[in-house]
């Protein structure tokens, strides 16, 4: 095993959550770059030796299922030529899906087949944004505040295209294969590593491939990956699914195996780090959590404006509506404001309802409705850019994310620094467009961040792109 080679590969169901693994990795010592598209291994040799950890941002969360192993096949085979010791499917840390649309059952079974997997450990907690897994059953909590089973919570039960109607895992995942699943309970894992070990060896006797991990706090994770990944060391690689938070079980576990080094201590001041200006915000997330953040950015300074989605997926009003928007942007930049584009303050808001009406009379399914929506906040994006000199932007919703990267030619992300406590980061951004070349920019799920997320991104001092970029295009 080369220690200067790949040593921990992911492929990110979506964006921000995909952002989120890099911030993991990178913040526990793992270089890490992330990329919307497979890099050949060739490539990531010449452009970016000092990587050690590869991701790629993908849309699968979005896929139909019958068109996911089509989708999917092509990258998967690409990444199993990095040689890896480690490769995780990244997941939502909700677990939303479904045997229709972002099936993780689909993305397992092709998995195990391509990387030749002998068992698949599947943890999707992450305690440090409030996602727990106990005997089985998952919740999450709303924000800050108060913790929801699984299929009880406000938003993920009620989510528009996933809805989660049940907390227990494996029941939920059994609608999705046919492969069988185990658990490694909360009890077992404080029994320590023996126990873990024991539990799967024992379930991999029964031939069950699928093996559930209870996480409730933060060091579940690395005893967790530390044993798995002791074992998984004696047969082939391993083929991990969970999510973002892996990120620091899996830096944990390369250090104690003497193949990563600890990373050092790190007592620069931010003060010497030059502010970045007015930032240019915008959010496609209808999510609870945002809507609180979208009102509290307004507070803090920040102008909202709110973007009619509507008319943006209507072929005759979308171009008045865009021009509007841009208009609006430059503006508020240009005299030092940073300015928050919505389509919607929380589930509640008009403009939901709204669309869905406009999408029922233009004829459009919801997909290709949110294709276009996102098209168009990417084009909006894209032009802002362009007309002045914004240094840092901040994107919210993870389909919004995934489609507005895209637009921009976002070709390698490098995380430059945590917002908050949130799985968000600020991200450099590579890319062949001068333009875009070594802007910030930060991809926030809908669920996740302070209420004051917006305004600690805006504020958020970093060194230059030049002195600490991996590599370059």
């Amino acid at each position: 095993m080369n220690k200067n080679g790949v040593l921990v590969t992911f492929y990110g169901d979506d964006l921000t959550g995909s952002t989120a693994t890099a911030e993991a990795l990178t913040e526990s010592g793992t270089p890490t770059l992330m990329f919307p598209k497979a890099p050949t291994a060739q490539f990531l040799k010449e452009h970016f030796p000092k990587a050690r950890a590869i991701g790629i941002a993908g849309i699968s969360r979005t896929i139909a299922a019958d068109k996911l192993e089509d989708f999917l096949t092509p990258t998967f085979q690409i990444l199993k030529e990095y040689e890896s010791p480690i490769y995780l499917y990244k997941i939502c840390s909700t677990f939303d899906s479904s045997e229709h649309k972002g099936s993780i059952g689909k993305a397992i079974e092709l998995g195990m087949k391509i990387f030749s997997a002998e068992f698949v450990p599947v943890l999707c907690a992450a305690p440090r944004i409030g996602r727990y897994t106990v005997f089985g059953h998952h919740f999450a909590a709303l924000g800050h505040g108060e913790i929801f089973r699984l299929d009880r919570h406000p938003s993920m039960s009620n989510h528009p295209v996933t809805p989660m109607d049940e907390s227990d895992l494996r029941r939920h995942l059994a609608r999705q294969t046919g492969l069988k699943s185990g658990l490694v309970n909360i009890l077992q894992i404080d029994a320590g590593p023996e126990h873990i070990k024991r539990q799967i060896d024992k379930l991999i006797s029964e031939k069950v491939p699928l093996i559930f991990f209870d996480t409730i706090y933060n060091k579940h994770i690395k005893t967790i990956c530390n044993s798995v990944f002791k074992h998984a060391r004696l047969h082939k690689p391993l083929l991990f699914v969970g999510s973002q938070e892996l990120g620091y079980g899996f830096s944990d576990a390369l250090i104690n195996a003497g193949l990563l080094k600890a990373p050092a201590l790190n007592n620069e001041s931010e003060k010497k780090y030059k502010d970045k200006g007015p930032i240019l915000a915008i959010s496609g997330s209808c999510a609870t959590v945002t809507g609180s953040q979208i009102l509290n950015a307004g507070e803090a300074g920040f102008i909202n404006v709110a973007v009619q989605p509507q008319n943006l997926i209507n072929p005759e009003k979308r171009k008045d509506e865009r021009e509007k928007l841009i208009k609006n942007a430059l503006e508020a930049l240009d005299t030092g404001k940073s300015i928050l584009l919505h389509t919607a303050v929380g589930p509640e808001d008009d403009r939901i309802k709204t669309m869905r009406a406009e999408v029922e009379k233009l004829s459009l399914n919801p997909s290709a409705a949110n294709d276009c929506l996102g098209d168009q906040l990417g084009e909006i994006c894209r032009s802002v850019i362009d007309n002045c000199s914004v240094k840092r932007i901040v994107i919210a919703g993870g389909d919004t994310a995934g489609r507005i990267q895209h637009k921009l030619g976002i070709e390698v992300l490098q995380v430059s620094k945590p917002v908050g406590t949130v799985a968000a980061p600020l991200c450099y951004v590579y890319s062949k467009l001068p333009d875009i070349n070594g802007l910030e920019m930060a991809f926030k799920g809908g669920q996740i961040g302070s209420v004051d997320y917006f305004h600690q991104a805006q504020i958020a001092h970093t060194p230059d792109f030049e002195d600490i970029a991996l590599g370059k295009l």
